[in-house]
């Protein structure tokens, strides 16, 4: 169920991520989507799941190229995420290189050094190093 929550949000289905346990976390729908806007992608680890208990570990990439990552819980019932017991453990700057995870994928927003390069993220989508005006660093792009 927690991995499902956040292959909803990584895929930019709020909605479908609101209904697994997001109105847990959110006043509002609306709310909720916002507090994403400066998330790039989450990388989820589960540690071990005890019965409703689920013990995870996420790094979230900001759009900055930041890492920040989280260690803690997540209580599931009747299919949905009921709660949750999260503390941020750590906090990484931004890049100034392409920015992968261990399998070689790359993260939309993140940044990236080589204007032209080309790569994937971990579900498939191509995407290429490009500076847009304004920006000061390439960043990774939908192609």
């Amino acid at each position: 169920m927690v991995r499902a929550y956040y292959d909803a949000i990584n895929a930019h289905h709020y909605r479908t991520a609101w209904n697994l346990g997001g109105k847990q976390f959110s006043p509002t729908y609306g709310s909720f989507v916002a507090a994403f806007a400066g998330t790039a992608h989450d990388r989820l680890q589960v540690l071990r799941v005890s019965g409703p208990t689920v013990a995870v570990r996420l790094e979230a990439t900001q759009t900055s190229g930041a890492v920040k990552v989280y260690s803690g819980t997540y209580q599931v019932s009747g299919g949905v995420i009921t709660g949750a017991s999260m503390r941020q453990v750590g906090l990484s700057p931004p890049s100034r290189t392409p920015s992968s995870s261990p399998g070689g994928f790359v993260h939309p927003g993140a940044f990236c050094s080589s204007v032209g390069a080309t790569g994937f993220t971990d579900r498939g989508t191509p995407m290429v190093c490009s500076l847009r005006a304004g920006d000061d660093y390439a960043r990774w792009r939908h192609r």
